[in-house]
Parts: C-alpha cells; sequence; structure tokens
C-alpha cells in the first residue's frame, strides 16, 4: 500500500513539474521569437565559423547565443582546438531552418551551413616517442605462399614475366625492420583489434594508440569500427597487419573519425597534428611520421563551410609536411578513370603558392584475372599522380574480427595504405637512414617521395610509366623451405644459403646479400615531378631454374 502511495506521489510531482516546464517554456517562447518556432520544426545538424578565430568576443557572442536558442544544450559540439589563435574554432548544432537564419544574421558569424555527411571513405597507451631510426641488422623475412597482391611488392623488374613470376616466386619477400619504430597515423573509421590480423605476428593490436576526431554530437571516445564493411581496419591490415600488411612492425596510430562528418574528419588532423607536436619539438631535424588519408571529398558538398573547412585542412597539412610529416593520399574511386574531383588531392595539382606538391597521391592497378599491373578502370587519374598499388580483388581485414570478401573489396584507399605502409618500410631501413635525412622537414618527406616513386617499376611494361610499388628486395636473396613459423607468416632467411626447394617449383641458389644502397641515380636532386626509368639494384643471384 506504501508503494502504491508513493508511486501516486511521485508521478504527481512529475506531472506538475512537466506542467510548469512547458509554462516556462511557453512563456520564454513569447519573450524570444527564436524559440517560439524550435518546438514544431524539425532540426537539422549546422557548423558554425566565427568571423575571426582570434576575437574572443565573437567566440563568446556565439557561445552565449547558441545556449540561449538550443534547448538541448548538451547537443552543442565546440571545437576548442584553437592553438595560439591559429587554427578554426567551430561549433556543431542542431537548430531548425528559421535558428539557423538568425545565426546567420549574427555579426559574429563568419559562416553556417549544414553539416554534410562523408561519401563513405570510406586502451588509450601512454604516449611513448618511438626510437628514431637506428642500424639495424635484422635480414630478410619472406611470408611464405603470400597472396598476390603482396607477392608484387618484393618483384624485381628483371624477373618483369609476371606469368613466370607468380608461377615460381611464391612469398613476399621484405626486411625483418619491416618499419619497426615508425609511426603512422590513420584517419579514418578505426579499427577492430580483435582481428586475428592485429593479434598475430608482431601483434600491432598490443602497439595501436587511439586518438579521435569529434565532428559534432556527443563525445565518443569507443575504440571500434564505425564502418559496416570496416573500412579503417582494412587500412590498418594493408599497412601493418600480419598477413596482409606491407610493414609490420610500425607503431600503428588509429585516429577514428567520430561520426563520419566532414568536421570530424577535419578534427582527425588537429588531432594528428597535437600528438606529433611533442615528437617534432623534442628533435625537429629528424622527427618523422606517415599520415594515411584514404578519403576525400569533393569541395561542392560542403556547402557554406567549404571556404573555411578547405582552408584550414590545407594549412593542417602544410604545416605537417614542414615539420617531417609524409601524407599519402588515394587519387579516388571514379567512374571509367575520370580526373581526381576531391580534397586533399586536388591540392596536389594546384600550380599556385598554396598547393601541396608533396602530398604522394595513389593510383589503383589489377593484379588478378589476367590484369596484372594494369590500370584499376575505377582509378581517378592526373598528371600528378605518382604511384600505384593494388586496389581491386584485395584482402584485408574487416571490421567484424574476419576477412573481407575479396570479390567485394575494391578501391584506391586500399592502394594508398600500401604505399603508407611502404613508406615506413624505407623509413625503418638503417641502410637509407643517411640518404632519406635531411635537418629541414619539407625536404625529408620530398626525399622519401622521391625514392619510392623512383624504386617503383610498371609491371605491364618496364619501361612504361605506371610505376608501381616495389620495395627494393628480391626473392632470390631468401632461400626457400618447408619450415613453418606457427602464427607468425614470416621467417628469417639466411644471409648464405645453399640451393633449397619449394616442392618441384624452383631452385633458387643465393649467395651473400648485400644491404640496399641507393645507387647515385636516386640521390635527392630537389627535382621530383618528373617521369623516371626505374633503377635495377644489383644483386649477387643467380637466376631460378625451373625443373
Amino acid at each position: 500500500m506504501m508503494h502504491l502511495l508513493l508511486l501516486s506521489v511521485f508521478f504527481s510531482v512529475l506531472i506538475s513539474f512537466s506542467s510548469q516546464t512547458q509554462q516556462d517554456y511557453q512563456q520564454e517562447s513569447a519573450n524570444d521569437p527564436a524559440l517560439a518556432t524550435k518546438a514544431d520544426e524539425p532540426t537539422e545538424l549546422y557548423a558554425i565559423f566565427p568571423k575571426d578565430v582570434s576575437v574572443k568576443s565573437q567566440a563568446d557572442a556565439i557561445n552565449e547565443l547558441l545556449k540561449r536558442i538550443v534547448s538541448n544544450k548538451t547537443a552543442i559540439y565546440a571545437s576548442e582546438v584553437n592553438d595560439n589563435n591559429m587554427w578554426t574554432l567551430f561549433w556543431d548544432a542542431p537548430l531548425t531552418a528559421s535558428q539557423a537564419e538568425m545565426v546567420k544574421a549574427d555579426p559574429n558569424v563568419g559562416s553556417i551551413g549544414k553539416s554534410a555527411t562523408d561519401f563513405d571513405p570510406t586502451m588509450n597507451l601512454p604516449f611513448d616517442s618511438p626510437p628514431l631510426l637506428g642500424k639495424r641488422n635484422t635480414g630478410l623475412t619472406r611470408q611464405q605462399n603470400a597472396v598476390d597482391e603482396m607477392r608484387l611488392l618484393s618483384q624485381p623488374i628483371d624477373l618483369s614475366d609476371f606469368d613466370h613470376y607468380l608461377r615460381y616466386y611464391k612469398d613476399y619477400v621484405y626486411d625483418g625492420s619491416a618499419g619497426s619504430g615508425v609511426t603512422v597515423y590513420i584517419s579514418d573509421t578505426g579499427a577492430n583489434l580483435a582481428n586475428p590480423e592485429f593479434t598475430h605476428g608482431s601483434n600491432i593490436a598490443g602497439r595501436v594508440r587511439w586518438l579521435f576526431g569529434q565532428g559534432g554530437g556527443p563525445v565518443n571516445t569507443d575504440q571500434n569500427d564505425d564502418s559496416p564493411k570496416g573500412h579503417g581496419s582494412c587500412m590498418l591490415d594493408k599497412i601493418g597487419g600480419n598477413k596482409f600488411g606491407v610493414a609490420k612492425k610500425v607503431n600503428a596510430v588509429v585516429v577514428r573519425a567520430v561520426h563520419g562528418t566532414p568536421l570530424a574528419y577535419l578534427d582527425t588532423i588537429r588531432q594528428i597534428r597535437a600528438d606529433y607536436l611533442p615528437m617534432y619539438n623534442r628533435d625537429p631535424t629528424h622527427a618523422r611520421a606517415i599520415i594515411n588519408l584514404s578519403w576525400g571529398y569533393p569541395p561542392d558538398i560542403l556547402g557554406a563551410i567549404k571556404d573555411q573547412w578547405v582552408n584550414e585542412f590545407r594549412g593542417l597539412l602544410q604545416d605537417l609536411i614542414s615539420k617531417g610529416v609524409t601524407i599519402v593520399v588515394p587519387s579516388g574511386n571514379t567512374h571509367f578513370n575520370q580526373p581526381i574531383d576531391r580534397v586533399p588531392q586536388l591540392f596536389a595539382g594546384e600550380s599556385r603558392n598554396d598547393g601541396i606538391p608533396e602530398l604522394l597521391v595513389v593510383g589503383g592497378i589489377h593484379v588478378y584475372d589476367g590484369k596484372y599491373g594494369q590500370l584499376w578502370e575505377r582509378s581517378a587519374t592526373a598528371d600528378y599522380v605518382h604511384v600505384y598499388a593494388p586496389s581491386f580483388a584485395i584482402n584485408c581485414a574487416d571490421g567484424s574480427g574476419g576477412l573481407r570478401n575479396r570479390e567485394e573489396t575494391a578501391g584506391v584507399s586500399m592502394a594508398a595504405a600500401q604505399i603508407s605502409g611502404m613508406a615506413a618500410y624505407f623509413l625503418g631501413l638503417s641502410s637509407l637512414s643517411d640518404h632519406l635525412h635531411d635537418d629541414d622537414g619539407r625536404a625529408r618527406v620530398v626525399k622519401l617521395k622521391d625514392f619510392i616513386i623512383r624504386a617503383a617499376w610498371d609491371r605491364t611494361d618496364p619501361d612504361g610509366l605506371l610505376k608501381a610499388i616495389y620495395n627494393h628486395e628480391d626473392p632470390r636473396t631468401c632461400p626457400t623451405n618447408q619450415k613453418r613459423d606457427g602464427e607468425e607468416v614470416g621467417e628469417p632467411c639466411r644471409s648464405m644459403a645453399t640451393a633449397s626447394a619449394v616442392g618441384n617449383d624452383i631452385t633458387a641458389v643465393v649467395v651473400t646479400r648485400s644491404v640496399i644502397q641507393p645507387p647515385a641515380e636516386l640521390l635527392f636532386t630537389g627535382v621530383l615531378y618528373h617521369p623516371a626509368k626505374p633503377v635495377l639494384l644489383s644483386r649477387n643471384v643467380s637466376a631460378p631454374v625451373a625443373r
């Protein structure tokens, strides 16, 4: 009986409170026309920018306006990454159409527009600066029975007959350093670190750090993959995963774009910069990192926020490059090789002073179905697409803990991730550290880009310009045997070896392997953007003999 009495009192108080709240709201609405329509109109998420980010009074005035007219104060998102007045301060807020007009008319507001959605791009650990490049003596490692897209990575130019190469060479061969100590930031949809691709082998999951780009709506720091097909998980896998990663020992930083809006993706770049600055400030002449941006936006879909979004994005990328950060982007997915139509990719081709020619723009090629090395039909084109990698029928992790269906996995995003892994791989080679070093951050970026482009070669024509990724290794320098190594897909090679065989396919005689040294033709000249014939690295090895 007592319970019923208490419930009756509770509901009476609740009804009284609701009634009073409604009366207060009606009175408030009568006094403020901006509030009068909000109960009747649907709301949409708007992005609001001030006229001048350096004027604090403008920010305060916009804050007060939004708090006054938005009923759900917790739904207002303010990006307060305002680094010494250098970076844009913006708000996301749910507004009705009439409220948006009121905000637009405010003299403190520079621009307002609906927050566009992205086009389907696709454990916080203590921060510890990764070690700088050191001398490594790990030798070669082979990944036995690798898929074709992995074998392409270590295919030397004098084995250009792909039928012969794929028949007799079954492994992906790479230096055992495998990008160790190199930081790669992956701005994307997150990652599912429970996937065996991340927990087996070198256990990249144990080295991953997380950052979050908050682009509106409630703050979210969940460590997951927002993409239904696991776009971010696939990117992490192609960069450093167990079976399908190029550089299996990198230090990955997963930068999840919460809610997947343009503002969230922009905020991932802010977060990357803030995370990288301590590393840079400790040693400005040596600090380096890679950023993989496997996404882009056609500027016109950004609406009213376009100019400020694009300008801030451009400024962030330019600043990071000046501090030694290599940024890798895909050319984009189009129909029948249409021109590039989105940023940041378009920045690389701009001739004006604020263009970003240091961006490494990646196109896609085929590997399977008799089209080995041919241009993928949906890879966007431009004369500043610098290098190519497999992008069709790709093997990689999905977001649910399994592997993506190769028949459904295609996109230049995957090609960019492989090039990001290759950039980290080269940075991890002690034999290249002197060649790729420069006291100037931008010059370090240019040297690495130059080396990646010149190392690549056209798989359809060794003299051609469809230059596809190559890691400067040679499977003939790595003896093959039947030994397996458990979950670890790679096993070390010996420096000296006699003949050994896999089944009846091949006999390879391997003599002493010398470390990779950049030939004179690859020495940095400061001239980047020109086609160059691939340069053969000499190898003291015998040719394979078919039985």
